[in-house]
């Protein structure tokens, strides 16, 4: 009967330790479910569209007869450089005026003066009363008082004048600035519409400037790319072999993401991207085909 039993547990024993070294070399064996996966790729997107970001048709903020033009078709100029002016004569003269009546302090030295002189008239007349009372009047010396009064609030009507003198030349100011055109960043003239001594109305187009520092590359991006494609996302932009010549397929130029649509386009369901791009040597022309190639974030 011992026998039996010390049979029964020595036959216990042997499986358990065979389940438990079973379930150990099996746990070794079995792929880790927490692996990372593979790393995002980047994003190649071709048929992209290069646009220009800054271009604007320059008019004047009022009508009147073109003066002077002082650049051509072709020129490069600065932010704020004089582009054009229309005649301007009169608001020159306007002006002038307005400067003159700003400048001129002559009412409030006048009054200040006048202020001066009635208050000594109302001291001595105060002063001979008190040697000898009712020597003058006292309407008179009432008078006398009043009319100092009068000068002190008459400094302060000139006083008040010449500030509305001041801002009626800034005014002027203003208005002769609306007979120029400057340029409002720096940048390229492509177009010149209008000749010295045409007539303009408001709002017409006079000069087309365009800035090539920086260009938009446009393209579309399929939803499941979006993980990758994200606004501020670096970009590297190449033109496609057949617009770019010889030398320039070669080149890459660098921007990054700026614009990601909300909304997909139906046809495809494909997302509407675009990127600003260092426009190097003015080699990316408005209207080229480009691949764009995005960098995954690990890789920014």
């Amino acid at each position: 009967m011992m026998q039996k039993r010390w049979y029964w547990w020595s036959a216990t024993l042997a499986i358990v330790g065979a389940v438990a070294a079973g379930a150990a070399w099996t746990g070794h064996a079995a792929p880790s479910a927490a692996e990372p996966s593979s790393n995002p790729k980047s994003v190649v997107v071709e048929k992209c569209l290069v646009v220009l970001i800054d271009k604007v048709d320059l008019s004047f903020e009022r009508p009147g007869i073109l003066g002077s033009i002082v650049v051509r078709e072709g020129d490069e100029v600065k932010e704020g450089q004089l582009l054009a002016t229309l005649k301007d004569d009169v608001a020159k003269a306007t002006l002038a005026v307005a400067q003159a009546e700003a400048e001129s302090d002559v009412e409030i030295r006048f009054a200040q003066k006048s202020g001066d002189l009635a208050l000594v008239e109302h001291e001595k007349m105060q002063a001979a009363n008190r040697e000898k009372p009712k020597t003058v009047p006292d309407l008179e010396v009432k008078k006398a008082y009043l009319a100092y009064e009068k000068t002190v609030l008459e400094a302060e009507k000139a006083t008040h004048s010449r500030k509305v003198h001041t801002l009626k030349r800034d005014e002027a100011q203003v208005q002769l600035d609306t007979y120029r055109i400057l340029a409002p960043f720096e940048g390229f003239v492509t177009r010149v519409h209008l000749s010295k001594g045409g007539t303009v109305r408001q709002g017409d187009p006079v000069i087309e400037l365009v800035s090539t520092k920086k260009v938009k590359v446009e393209g579309q991006v399929k939803v499941g790319d979006l993980a990758t494609v994200r606004p501020g996302s670096k970009v590297s932009v190449k033109l496609d072999v057949a617009e770019a010549g010889s030398g320039a397929a070669s080149r890459v130029f660098l921007g990054k993401i700026v614009f990601v649509d909300v909304k997909s386009i139906p046809v495809g369901h494909k997302i509407r991207v675009w990127a600003e791009v260092d426009n190097v040597d003015n080699a990316l022309r408005s209207g080229l085909d480009a691949t764009m190639t995005i960098l995954p974030p690990s890789n920014d």
